[in-house]
């Protein structure tokens, strides 16, 4: 199988467990719009995100760091000396963060603080341990993972919050539980860490080049979170927590999106790696930049019309109001996914520091564009600043990549673009059912004709191969 082809398949795989496990857990909405308010859910959103800030806080980007070091070295006793650091500092991670958690119970009267810490941990483990199954090449197990935890998460929430009647706390317990479940159940299966872990076997080098690696991607990680997160704080400053429970509701929706995103990056991120050093790099990065803006696009326009034509049964009349914010999240998460595709040559060339200047111009457009606009415009002030955001950075980074690979796209290149303009006056434009149906349907297949010749053929290939394959 050529790269072109093994980049294809690795989508198919990453898709079978994110997208899978996202269809799992988007029957959660109904029922969290149903049993808990705006308000808790609000709540619950801010503390959510406020647990990714602390996982990055807490584990300084370790999951990206093992991934790329476990994915360059094959020998044992080097993968033990890096998994060994790695769970090691996520140990004494997580004693800090106990301690802290502790102190503060002490000065401030913080909701659920020792859930939010709990599901903080959770989170922080589970997050390095598929990356280091990952790292080992063991992507069934990373897929099984996936639809693993996102089927025990939804088996909780129905016990606590239907059963037990637990509310909010209902979604802590689920995810903890879901979480913790799935590295037992693939542990007692795999024995990653009874083959890898000891605790006293170290060397201090490749110590060293992980933190090396990681460490600067750490801002990096923080200015990602103001970016996609911080916006909830703005929201609860000066809208009230109902309007983030309405916000976060939408924003439910378009985290499939961006699961369609991370499929890619996953896939684009273990090929970008291999291929790298390939003399023709500029020519095959260029050929997946430009089916990545096809495909994304005409997946995100698809998406966001088949929610909004199921949104009156999907969300309780509570938060039918976060409908309108559908398309425009999704224009703001194919901007997202451009600027990851750019993101590999910082990764590729180990220069993870260059990443920094970028990201934080973005952070800091957006904060202002936040402050600026919510106060005139509200939830749609947030939302354009996002889009206005990942615009600006994805221009930056393909700029600033040509230090590392040079892409070219065709001035067809310009259709997506173009398609996603008529899709908005379609979205806002056309009241009738049946008028939005014919519209999308031409759209689309205008996309797929338009779509490059060898995209379709090898997305044929791959297709007509697995449909062959034997089971």
């Amino acid at each position: 199988m050529n790269r072109s082809k093994k980049f294809i398949n690795d989508i198919f795989i990453y898709a079978i467990g994110n997208l899978g496990s996202k269809l799992i857990t988007f029957l959660l909405v109904p029922l969290y719009t149903y049993f808990i308010s705006p308000e808790d859910f609000g709540y619950y959103d801010i503390a959510l995100n406020i647990s990714f800030l602390g996982i990055g806080l807490l584990s300084f980007q370790l999951k990206d760091g093992v991934f790329r070091f476990l994915l360059d070295n094959e020998e044992e006793k080097i993968r033990k000396y890096i998994i060994t650091f790695t769970f090691r500092f996520l140990l004494r991670s997580t004693a800090i963060a106990s301690l802290l958690g502790i102190i503060c119970s002490f000065f401030f009267d913080i909701l659920y603080l020792p859930w939010i810490i709990a599901l903080t941990i959770a989170f922080m483990f589970y997050e390095i341990y598929i990356q280091v199954i990952r790292g080992l090449g063991k992507n069934v197990y990373f897929v099984y993972a996936g639809i693993l935890t996102s089927f025990l998460t939804i088996l909780f929430s129905l016990l606590f919050i239907v059963g037990l009647d637990c509310g909010v706390l209902g979604i802590f317990y689920a995810n903890i539980l879901s979480r913790f479940s799935s590295m037992l159940i693939v542990e007692c299966k795999l024995g990653i860490l009874r083959k890898y872990f000891r605790y006293n076997f170290s060397d201090p080098q490749i110590n060293k080049e992980i933190i090396k690696y990681s460490l600067p991607l750490l801002p990096n990680a923080l200015c990602w979170w103001i970016l996609g997160s911080s916006n909830r704080l703005f929201i609860d400053h000066y809208l009230g927590l109902e309007s983030n429970g309405i916000y976060a509701v939408a924003m439910k929706f378009a985290s499939i999106l961006e699961t369609f995103s991370l499929i890619i990056y996953q896939a684009w991120q273990e090929t970008a790696i291999k291929q790298y050093g390939s003399q023709d790099k500029n020519r095959f990065f260029s050929s997946v930049l430009y089916a990545q803006m096809y495909i994304f696009s005409a997946f995100v326009i698809l998406s966001v019309f088949l929610i909004k034509w199921n949104y009156g049964w999907l969300v309780d009349d509570n938060f039918q109001e976060s409908g309108q914010y559908l398309f425009p999240l999704g224009i703001s998460v194919i901007f997202f996914s451009l600027t990851s595709f750019f993101d590999m040559g910082y990764q590729c060339s180990k220069e993870t520091v260059r990443n920094l200047p970028g990201v934080l111009l973005a952070t800091g457009l957006n904060l202002l564009l936040n402050f600026l606009l919510i106060q005139r415009w509200g939830i749609w002030g947030v939302v354009i600043a996002s889009i206005m955001t990942y615009l600006f950075l994805f221009l930056f980074r393909m700029v600033d990549s040509r230090r590392f690979f040079r892409v070219k796209v065709p001035y067809a290149g310009a259709i997506p673009l173009l398609c996603c303009i008529i899709a908005g006056f379609i979205f806002y434009g056309i009241s009738s059912l049946y008028l939005q149906c014919i519209c999308v349907f031409v759209l689309i297949a205008a996309m797929v004709v338009g779509m490059p010749r060898y995209i379709k053929e090898q997305l044929r290939q791959i297709l007509w191969a697995k449909l062959q394959k034997k089971p």
